[in-house]
């Protein structure tokens, strides 16, 4: 057994009830998340960690719930995964309407949710069959699937410079210097199923274009390509940050 799938593996048992002991029944309005990290050359040329501990406890405080996803070379691939864990103190967890033990619960669990997301970043690092490129599709198509159980519209924290990088699309190369151009990959996208669902989605993006072009304009057109996929997928303007 790899040292990926030994983590994974442990990852899933640590963890269990982390999954289960939260709120029996979501309330009225569930506020769904999900957290994207990547761990492909992106986490060799900046420091995500940091990232994650700027970003990430904020961005959880909103949230009753938070899915995972991890962009590597094969999303589907990957032994690094982990069940959407609830953040909040449920019937289950003995507060008895105790204010100030609901409070500890609920930061003990964002603090864990936290963790969560550095392992699985350590553990992608270390496959080695999903090293080669970047699948970002994917993993937004992944996590989409993950942070929308009840068809609501989720809040998606990524942390990636977006440089999807496979067979099927090399943002380094390919031809996206015309909205019309990057019209047709989008519909082929779309053709191919591989066009993520994100109605109504909340998407913030930390590290976005870091290291990927020095040059101004296809930096601009970089941002525009992916303006105009997030708009067709259906997701309200993202946040860049």
């Amino acid at each position: 057994m790899t040292s990926a799938r030994i983590l994974a593996c442990a990852l899933l048992l640590g963890l269990a009830c982390l999954t289960g002991c939260g709120d029996d029944e979501p309330p009225s309005v569930f506020r769904s998340c999900g957290l994207v990290v990547d761990a492909t050359s992106f986490s060799v040329n900046t420091d995500v960690p940091k990232k994650i501990r700027e970003a990430v406890p904020a961005f959880l405080a909103d949230c009753d719930r938070v899915a995972y996803t991890v962009v590597s070379g094969s999303v589907g691939s990957s032994d690094c995964r982990q069940a959407p864990l609830g953040l909040n103190a449920g019937p289950r967890d003995g507060a008895q309407g105790n204010p100030h033990r609901i409070e500890q619960i609920n930061l003990t669990r964002r603090a864990a949710a936290v963790t969560v997301m550095n392992r699985l970043l350590d553990c992608a690092r270390q496959e080695t069959r999903t090293r080669t490129g970047s699948d970002v599709i994917g993993a937004l198509a992944d996590i989409a699937r993950q942070a929308n159980p009840l068809d609501t519209p989720a809040r998606l924290l990524l942390i990636s410079d977006m440089a999807q990088n496979t067979k099927e699309l090399n943002l380094y190369k390919a031809e996206i210097g015309t909205a019309a151009l990057r019209e047709a990959i989008i519909a082929r996208l779309r053709r191919d199923n591989r066009l993520p669902r994100l109605e109504g989605t909340q998407v913030r993006i930390v590290g976005f274009g870091v290291n990927v072009t020095s040059d101004a304009l296809r930096q601009q057109q970089f941002r525009d390509f992916w303006n105009l996929l997030f708009q067709r997928a259906g997701a309200p303007p993202v946040t860049y940050v």
